[in-house]
């Protein structure tokens, strides 16, 4: 094929167009990853905040039940040992 034919000159100029947008697609694929890479980092933060809200959240839970647990067997009678007190007397 003649590089000066119309044919040779009709084929380059697609084959570039071609190119160009492959490039063009290649290039937006790459801005729509990064796009989504950030998005995900930023839910990840959030998602990581809330974590560790919840984790405080629940370690209060805990201590208040453990106190309220505690005390509620204090203020309870020892029913045991009451008992085995009338049975020894």
């Amino acid at each position: 094929m003649d590089r000066g034919s119309e044919e040779y000159r009709l084929r380059r100029e697609r084959n570039n167009m071609a190119v160009k947008k492959s490039r063009l697609k290649s290039k937006q694929k790459a801005q729509d990853t990064l796009q989504r890479v950030n998005q995900l980092k930023e839910e990840n933060e959030r998602l990581e905040a809330k974590i560790k809200l919840l984790t405080k959240e629940l370690s209060v839970l805990k201590d208040l039940f453990l106190e309220h647990a505690h005390n509620l067997a204090e203020s309870v009678p020892q029913e045991t040992s009451a008992a085995g007190q009338e049975k020894s007397t």
